[in-house]
């Protein structure tokens, strides 16, 4: 039976499977139901001690009736073949009921009713309980079958209708007994399966929440790490180069070293305050906003502090823009411009974005030496920076391409969708 089987267990027929586990995995089945596998553990575990409590009983009830009442001894033995194969019911319930339905015959043929007859019941409950609803239809005709010769020759009463009436009621109540357990077994089985497999589908959904910050946290770190770095990097070489010629300038660009370096430290504190358990205090801003387009201004002109020429251009009607796409707008500018200055060299860069509710277009174009080395595909490649641009335009169902241009330099163009912020925001 399959947990995700939309039908009611009870009317899934076929060989009932065993419980591969008795705990209550989940936390969420009842104390009833616990109880219940309790005792049908402990029954598994006897089984053998129960149906031999049951075939013995069912024979010393017997063999008293039959020696209060004188019977002969072919009755004792007829008891004896009746009573006997219930040792093996759970083993063999086809091959047990229809040995005793064979001997049920022959006693119908030589000798009058027995208590023993009782074992057919016993051994259709088994049926019922365990085996295909086929055999069990089958083996339900058979002692209906039964029943009716039995009505024909002993005629228990004077009334054969309410004989048969009385016997079939015995038949059917042992036969809708083992159709309720079986339900009930089956309803375990359903449920414990079920259990297992919300667990499974809780550690999966654990595991992909898991992998799916890891990656956030890494872009963000990257972004943060490499644009502030490869911007102190580019300002200290210019510091160098200027030390002689002009110390004025080399004091300025190692102020803005420094500015650059307080910065990155800011952006860490404030990217590690959401990691850091417990309420954000004065000390620990981690509360504080993420970068936005309001930011954008002040990230070029921290490149331009570097010498390089940085042009900004806006196009179409400007919509307000959700947090979240101004931080991805933030984030492919600054690795854009991150990348140009470590790989290009570039004279120039311009950052154009072109706006078309509910789009956005961000193109990051520098001048860059057009024999330079081509920097990987973004969603081949195994530079992290391309990789975090593309993995931050497909969460707003967007494209990001990044290659060399014909007439040298370098281009990035994403396409941003569903960027507009919610009514009221």
């Amino acid at each position: 039976m399959s947990p995700t089987d939309q039908r009611p267990p009870w009317l899934q027929w076929g060989p009932l499977p065993e419980l591969t586990g008795t705990g209550d995995t989940s936390g969420q089945l009842s104390w009833a139901w616990r109880i219940w596998e309790e005792l049908r553990a402990w029954d598994r575990r006897y089984a053998y001690v129960v149906d031999t409590c049951i075939a013995v009983g069912l024979f010393l009830m017997a063999a008293g009736t039959m020696l209060r009442n004188g019977a002969p001894g072919g009755d004792i033995a007829f008891s004896v073949a009746l009573s006997a194969p219930l040792v093996l019911r759970r083993k063999a319930p086809i091959a047990v009921f229809a040995f005793m339905a064979a001997i049920a015959l022959c006693q119908w043929l030589v000798t009058g009713p027995l208590l023993a007859d009782a074992a057919l019941l016993v051994a259709l409950y088994t049926v019922a309980a365990t085996s295909h609803w086929v055999q069990v239809l089958a083996a339900s005709l058979t002692v209906e079958l039964g029943v009716a010769l039995a009505t024909i020759r002993w005629r228990p009463v004077d009334n054969h209708v309410k004989a048969v009436v009385f016997l079939t009621g015995l038949a059917v109540t042992a036969l809708l007994a083992g159709v309720v357990v079986r339900a009930l077994r089956s309803q375990m089985v359903f449920l414990v399966e079920r259990a297992q497999q919300l667990e499974r589908e809780r550690d999966q959904q654990a595991t992909l929440a898991a992998a799916m910050e890891r990656a956030r946290i890494a872009r963000e770190m990257h972004d943060v790490v490499s644009h502030n770095l490869q911007v102190m990097v580019t300002l200290a070489d210019a510091a160098t180069s200027a030390q002689r010629a002009n110390p004025e300038r080399a004091a300025e660009a190692m102020q803005e070293v420094s500015g650059a370096g307080r910065q990155a430290l800011l952006d860490m504190r404030r990217m590690l305050g959401v990691l850091r358990d417990g309420a954000a205090t004065a000390e620990a801003p981690s509360l504080a906003p993420q970068p936005g387009l309001d930011e954008l201004s002040a990230l070029v002109e921290r490149v331009r502090a570097t010498g390089l020429a940085v042009t900004v251009e806006e196009s179409g009607q400007p919509f307000a823009l959700s947090a979240a796409a101004q931080l991805t707008v933030y984030r492919i500018v600054q690795e854009a411009l991150t990348n140009s200055m470590k790989h290009a060299q570039p004279q120039s860069v311009t950052v154009a974005i072109a706006y078309d509710d509910p789009e956005v277009a961000v193109e990051v174009t520098d001048d860059g030496a057009p024999d330079r080395a081509p920097v990987p595909a973004p969603v081949n490649g195994s530079g992290h920076g391309v990789t975090g641009m593309a993995e931050r335009a497909a969460a707003f169902g967007g494209t990001l391409r990044a290659g060399p241009r014909c007439e040298g330099g370098w281009q990035v163009q994403a396409v941003l969708r569903g960027c507009k912020a919610p009514v009221g925001v």
